[in-house]
């Protein structure tokens, strides 16, 4: 996990201030300033205790998250280093396409002056307040706010109220950014090829993507679909979580045909209203797609075996997965609630890829909640790429993902329900946040 707390010709005070409010995202701290650049660090360590900031030639690199390719850009360009951070520092230096990078990751850098970017998804997330010639950063808006009277913007508050936050491309308060995230191409030129030889293809860089994210003693978010059984039985997890319902929509049939290792699961019954909604609200200081709480109940029980979790995150924006939706007006799905809000001009692709962000941002918020860090093999950028330039007959109902994955005939065509959320209806949940902000 990990986190960034700095200030821009402001004090340690301020970046400290801003370091314990996001504490929870790591297990030792450590403050840093370079000129103008003051930087409070979370530490979660992963593999190693690697030392941050790292400086290169006269690049200082503050990194959280992990660069899934590191080793094979330093067999590329023919470098020596011993971790991901250390790698960073020499491809900044050497102004390297920052396109290169796989992985999930928020970067803070000083080279010739203060610079910052965040992964191409928007896995992990930098945001930023400008005071006069003052700015702050920070991994989570609770930072900044320990720092800044932060009033909320109503026109933000008002996108919240009809889409969930999906359509609001910063935060619900003034002044309050988010550093862009790296640029890609989400619609790359289609290519002609066999859907066999797709298939091989496909399969292999998803081996190659489990590979560059595997950590001995991680965990398995497991519903009881597709994407999550893929990675539950791809990697050698020792524990895998799940939350079961008592509402009808159980999963646990197909749950048990994916599950390896050590399997707990939470049930979601009455009680969980009168405790989880009000911690969520702790954790969430972005408010995106809706309500959470069993997202921040699995997390909390996750985070009593593991360090490290994999989620199936990506797989049904990738593989069209989103089938029940595709057929109504575009409008009438960004509408989450009963609030009226205005028109939006965008095709179903483009709202999957703005609700990804979304679910993005809530898992980083539970997984930092809770010290753990959380990994998406089905975002790993080769794949991506090479699954959006097939033809998409090949994509349709996720029909290429689901060829591949192995898994038993009753999870490739049973029906997934996800961790739902069955207490609140989305206007409640919207509600509810307004009267706990």
């Amino acid at each position: 996990m990990c986190g960034i707390a700095a200030v821009i010709n402001g004090t340690r005070e301020e970046s400290e201030s801003m370091a314990y409010a996001i504490r929870r995202r790591g297990i030792n701290a450590n403050t840093t300033t370079v000129n103008e650049l003051t930087v409070s660090f979370i530490h979660l360590p992963i593999v190693g205790d690697v030392p941050q900031p790292c400086t290169y030639r006269g690049v200082t690199v503050w990194l959280n998250g992990f660069i899934s390719n590191w080793k094979e850009l330093c067999t590329k360009y023919q470098v020596i280093a011993q971790n991901d951070t250390e790698y960073l520092a020499w491809h900044l230096f050497h102004n390297k396409p920052l396109s290169a990078l796989n992985g999930f990751f928020a970067v803070l850098y000083h080279k010739d002056g203060v610079k910052m970017f965040t992964d191409r998804y928007g896995i992990k997330q930098l945001y930023t307040y400008e005071d006069g010639e003052k700015m702050y950063v920070c991994s989570e808006v609770k930072g900044l706010k320990q720092v800044v009277d932060l009033k909320v913007n109503f026109d933000a508050m008002e996108d919240w109220e009809y889409s969930l936050g999906v359509m609001t491309p910063d935060t619900i308060y003034n002044g309050v950014k988010r550093v862009p995230c790296l640029e890609w191409n989400r619609t790359p030129k289609k290519i002609e090829v066999c859907y066999e030889d797709a298939s091989l293809k496909l399969s292999n860089l998803y081996s190659k993507a489990v590979q560059r994210n595997q950590y001995d003693g991680g965990g398995v978010y497991l519903s009881g679909g597709v994407d999550s059984g893929m990675i539950a039985s791809s990697f050698d997890s020792e524990y895998s979580f799940s939350v079961d319902y008592l509402d009808g929509t159980s999963e646990i049939d197909n749950i048990k045909l994916n599950s390896n290792g050590l399997h707990y699961t939470v049930i979601a019954n009455d009680d969980f209203t009168g405790i989880y909604p009000t911690e969520t609200i702790k954790a969430l200081d972005d408010l995106k797609v809706g309500s959470c709480y069993t997202n921040f109940a699995i997390a909390e029980l996750a985070s009593k075996f593991c360090k490290v979790m994999y989620s199936g995150a990506g797989g049904d924006e990738v593989f069209n997965g989103y089938t029940h939706r595709y057929d109504k007006p575009i409008n009438e799905v960004i509408k989450r609630t009963e609030k009226d809000g205005k028109q939006y001009d965008i095709t179903h692709k483009e709202y999957d890829w703005l609700y990804l962000k979304g679910i993005l941002v809530v898992e980083d918020r539970m997984s930092g909640y809770h010290t753990m860090e959380t990994r998406y093999p089905l975002l790993d950028n080769d794949f991506v790429d090479y699954a959006l330039s097939l033809p998409n007959e090949y994509l349709e109902n996720k029909r290429i993902l689901k060829d591949i994955s192995g898994l038993h005939p009753d999870v490739v065509n049973g029906k997934k329900q996800g961790f739902s959320n069955p207490h609140f209806t989305n206007d409640e949940w919207t509600k509810f946040c307004k009267n706990n902000l």
